[in-house]
């Protein structure tokens, strides 16, 4: 156990290297600080500029808040997925992460508790934004603090794992990988009641949706916190129906994420794509 938490941690360190070693620490700072300003501010003006017919406070405050927390699946998912792209096409390093001690699933640990950490921060400021600039505010009293961090802590587990088989794909793609990452992040957010409730979907897509754990980790999370979600469809579910169907969906996913990681990590050891570069 010493020993993985000693490469976890040397993992870490250098996915912190990594990320802000592209400038020195004031203009890194200030870049970290200004990205999730410009979020919210896009965001509230998005909604404010449909109009005042529109501008309903709660579903504004339910949208707000999954957007926050969205973050983590940008950050994380699409992160796990650039580490692959960037060990073996920018740094061509990869070969070496998988001959270390360290190992491939571990070292995708580490360098994933910093898109965590990173993701985090986004997340506190942009509810404190929030708050103080848009109105978006709770009864602290009212919050059920135990299932909303129990919704907290899968949506976390469901983000990581889903993670994991993306960097599984990044594996056996070629430079599409690339894409890949960011189209999965923008379908979650599309399918997942981010930007727009799911009752709105039509069928086929709204399936879709409620096979997610997004879907009712972000309903948790807003009812658990504001005391209200955004879909009439989730909406008929009680507080335990909706907690256990999250903890279903994400135990599914995390099953098929590390059986998927594992065949995809073995079909590019078969395939020789471990080292394999497009000189992109």
């Amino acid at each position: 156990m010493s020993a993985f938490v000693q490469r976890i941690r040397t993992a870490a360190w250098l996915g912190w290297q990594i990320e802000s070693n592209w400038a020195d620490a004031i203009v890194f700072g200030v870049y970290t600080l200004i990205r999730p300003i410009g979020t919210a501010l896009i965001l509230g003006g998005m909604f404010w500029a449909v109009g005042a017919t529109a501008r309903r406070p709660a579903l504004f405050a339910a949208l707000y808040v999954a957007n926050a927390v969205h973050e983590y699946v940008t950050r994380a998912v699409v992160g796990m997925g650039w580490v692959i792209v960037e060990e073996r096409e920018q740094y061509e390093t990869l070969k070496l992460v998988y001959a270390s001690p360290i190992g491939m699933r571990t070292y995708l640990w580490g360098r994933a508790s910093i898109k965590f950490a990173l993701a985090s921060f986004t997340v506190v400021i942009v509810l404190v934004l929030g708050w103080f600039l848009f109105r978006v505010r709770w009864e602290w009293s009212a919050v059920q603090w135990l299932p909303l961090a129990a919704s907290f802590a899968l949506v976390l587990v469901a983000t990581l794992f889903l993670g994991f088989l993306v960097a599984g794909f990044a594996l056996v793609l070629p430079r599409i990988a690339m894409s890949m990452n960011e189209g999965i992040a923008i379908a979650l957010y599309m399918l997942c009641g981010v930007i727009f409730p799911i009752d709105l979907m039509p069928h086929g897509l709204r399936e879709l949706s409620l096979a997610l754990p997004f879907t009712y980790g972000y309903e948790a999370i807003r009812r658990f916190l504001l005391g209200h979600g955004a879909s009439a469809v989730l909406g008929r579910m009680s507080d335990l129906e909706l907690l256990g169907m999250l903890a279903v969906t994400t135990l599914a996913m995390s099953a098929i994420a590390h059986y998927g990681y594992t065949a995809l990590e073995n079909r590019a050891r078969r395939e020789g794509r471990l080292d394999q570069t497009t000189m992109f």
